[in-house]
């Protein structure tokens, strides 16, 4: 499934920028399954010596070396932060078949923070990115993504952007709809209507 499909892409929205955690934060676990490798590759002609069941150990040594290193790519893949110019989406994987999906749009915003925490975080400049819903019961915390200060000031920036696209929308719609019952008023609702436009022209021209 493409990821627009699976975060249902609305129309006329965009991906701005996708996310995903900072590789080196699961180092250990690479270095783990690199341990499995290299014990069964060290020990692999004395295993076969024993026969089948060392075949069999050399085997599984390099099952479980290859399934860790797979599983932690595997998850920091398909685990991803993704902004677009609507809303922001988490998608975290929990399990081989457990996933969850969480998404906040821009105007529902009302403050991202960014916390960087113990020495490799700021060394190698990696944190976790926080976005707080306005009513404070919604928070989206995405862990361990590289340069954090960066993705805060895109998220502030693409809500900004949002806003006041938002706002020219609103305005445009009211202006339709306006034009669309000026044909319904009664004379002294137009009457009154031209008062208003006059006036502020004639506020203009003052200012001018």
């Amino acid at each position: 499934m493409s990821l627009s499909k699976k975060i249902h892409l609305r129309e006329g929205e965009r991906i701005i920028r996708i996310v995903r955690r900072y590789s080196l934060t699961n180092w250990w676990k690479y270095f783990f399954g690199l341990i499995f490798l290299a014990t069964a590759a060290f020990f692999m002609f004395q295993l076969f010596s024993f026969g089948w069941w060392g075949y069999a150990i050399y085997g599984l040594g390099m099952a479980i070396g290859l399934y860790i290193i797979f599983r932690t790519w595997f998850f920091n893949h398909l685990t991803s932060f993704i902004i677009t110019s609507e809303r922001i989406i988490d998608i975290h994987r929990n399990g081989w078949f457990d996933e969850m999906l969480s998404a906040i749009s821009h105007k529902d915003i009302d403050d991202v923070a960014i916390r960087k925490k113990g020495i490799l975080s700021n060394i190698f400049n990696y944190g976790s990115l926080i976005a707080r819903s306005k009513s404070q019961q919604f928070v989206l915390d995405i862990p361990k993504v590289k340069l954090p200060q960066e993705l805060q000031t895109i998220l502030l920036e693409v809500g900004e952007k949002y806003q006041r696209d938002r706002k020219l929308f609103d305005s445009q719609a009211i202006y339709r709809s306006f034009l669309a019952i000026i044909p319904d008023l009664a004379d002294e609702q137009l009457k009154n209507t031209r008062q208003l436009i006059d006036a502020e022209f004639t506020e203009e021209e003052i200012e001018l």
